[in-house]
């Protein structure tokens, strides 16, 4: 009884500074191609996919680490066989130096993925959740655009593994209020 009166008022006084800390926090998106890096997956759904992705760009802020979090698109179809993979992970991320002109950045992120396949070539139908772990290097130019490379690892969906490569470029769109 005494630990959920605690958690309760430890939970009401985070609750409290965030909502008096008033933070701009900027959100951006970003396009780009994903390689697979099994070649069996590629030679089925090809080299190269769509990807679009959605975050806040807690990197743009030089210091220590932040959270933050990612939600992605994938898709690929080619003849018969179409996949759709969207991510939703969350980590941390630590930008390096303090010129807001050029500012790298490391992540970090981990969380579900929703998938679905649909192969003649494989002989597979199935949507499932699985498991996602991604890190990510990147550059962002004047707090405006940025440019990532990251590694997503997927968990297995009937025996194909979707992990591999991205390239994106992203720009800000806007700011949230919090």
């Amino acid at each position: 009884m005494k630990l959920k009166k605690i958690s309760a008022m430890l939970l009401a006084c985070g609750a409290a500074t965030i909502a008096s800390a008033q933070l701009n926090v900027p959100v951006g998106i970003d396009v780009g191609i994903f390689m697979p890096s099994k070649e069996l997956i590629r030679d089925v759904f090809g080299d190269s996919w769509f990807r679009i992705g959605l975050s806040p760009l807690s990197f743009q802020t030089p210091g220590n680490w932040r959270f933050t979090f990612d939600l992605g698109y994938l898709h690929r179809s080619e003849g018969g066989d179409d996949v759709t993979l969207v991510p939703l992970t969350f980590g941390m991320t630590k930008s390096f130096g303090s010129d807001p002109k050029m500012l790298p950045y490391v992540a970090a992120r981990i969380g579900p993925y929703w998938g679905d396949v649909d192969s003649i070539t494989f002989g597979v139908h199935e949507s499932k959740v699985g498991f996602n772990a991604n890190v990510a290097v990147g550059v962002s130019f004047d707090r405006r655009f940025y440019l990532e490379a990251r590694y997503d690892h997927y968990s297995e969906m009937n025996d194909l593994d979707f992990s591999g490569f991205s390239i994106a470029a992203g720009i800000r769109l806007f700011d949230i209020k919090i």
